[in-house]
């Protein structure tokens, strides 16, 4: 079709550290639908806002990649085009929710928005050991990281440094359920998705009204994986290249994704939460996955760690 301004009408909205890296590449191989680069240009989250957010990294991250700008995020998605659907990745719009739902319904108020959970003090611990690979995490102790996280609140240092609050589902996929209507906000668990991409994309897609294809995933279920480093070298290569814009589209367009995934995966050593951080954790959740689990009802089936005891 055809058209002078092209509208989105789906979002991966997230949460964060949740596989919505996966399963974004998973729709994006399938010929009908369109993915925004970058994945992530947080526009619901932080339109018309001046994005400065002041953690280490932010700079050459967020505040760089980030689209605050109506007629600039509109110019991600082509005008030419014969896509069923079109959307971003942005997992600020989950954790935004009441900042991004009057805009959603803005640009387009039939918007259907994917929501994939998991476990939260493994969500949160995931986002420690991602920002501690990259290099910016400055504590070697998770538990240190989240005594500081009220300090990095305050402070404005961006989401993915909140490792606890964003781990807090309810009020936001309330919200968005509540603005957009509980049939189009889907809910999606990470524990399927490492278990079967295909079943989980193939749910996704109908869910967009978006025909199956035999090709969509090609392997991609475990991507933008966390762990500690496994060579000091050669993580410090990945974090500097990081930070070079030049280099890293040079890197971008020179390789594929999956072979980018391949060396950052084997770069990494899986490690699990520490018990005492579980310990720590798990209580803060309680209640919260309570309410999710009341909002999910019985429409589809549900991981045991959102029935949490006690």
């Amino acid at each position: 079709m055809s058209g002078s301004t092209t509208r989105p009408n789906f979002l991966v909205a997230g949460a964060a550290r949740s596989g919505t890296t996966a399963l974004v590449e998973g729709l994006r191989n399938h010929p009908r639908v369109f993915v925004t680069q970058p994945k992530e240009p947080h526009y619901f989250a932080l339109h018309g806002q001046v994005v400065d957010f002041r953690g280490p990294g932010d700079a050459a991250t967020i505040n760089r990649v980030a689209v605050p700008d109506y007629a600039g995020y509109l110019e991600l998605y082509p005008a030419e085009h014969d896509y069923l659907a079109l959307g971003d990745g942005s997992v600020s719009t989950l954790y935004y929710a009441k900042s991004a739902v009057p805009e959603i319904l803005r640009i387009n108020p039939e918007m259907r928005l994917v929501v994939i959970l998991r476990d939260p003090v493994d969500r949160a611990y995931s986002g420690y050991q991602y920002l501690r690979a990259r290099g910016f995490e400055p504590h070697e102790d998770f538990m240190a990281a989240l005594d500081d996280e009220p300090n990095r609140i305050r402070d404005n240092w961006h989401h993915l440094w909140h490792y606890t609050a964003m781990s807090h589902y309810a009020e936001g996929l309330e919200t968005l359920r509540e603005g957009l209507g509980h049939d189009r906000v889907g809910v999606w668990f990470y524990d399927d998705l490492a278990r079967d991409a295909d079943a989980t994309i193939s749910s996704v897609l109908r869910f967009l009204a978006v025909p199956e294809h035999r090709d969509e995933t090609s392997g991609i279920a475990h991507v933008n994986v966390s762990g500690t480093p496994r060579l000091a070298p050669l993580t410090r290569a990945i974090q500097w290249a990081t930070t070079i814009e030049p280099l890293r589209q040079l890197v971008k367009k020179s390789t594929s994704f999956g072979f980018r995934e391949f060396v950052r995966r084997h770069s990494l050593r899986p490690s699990t939460v520490p018990a005492a951080a579980r310990a720590r954790l798990e209580p803060l959740f309680v209640d919260d996955l309570r309410q999710v689990a009341e909002l999910v009802g019985d429409t589809v089936p549900t991981p045991a760690w959102l029935h949490p005891r006690g």
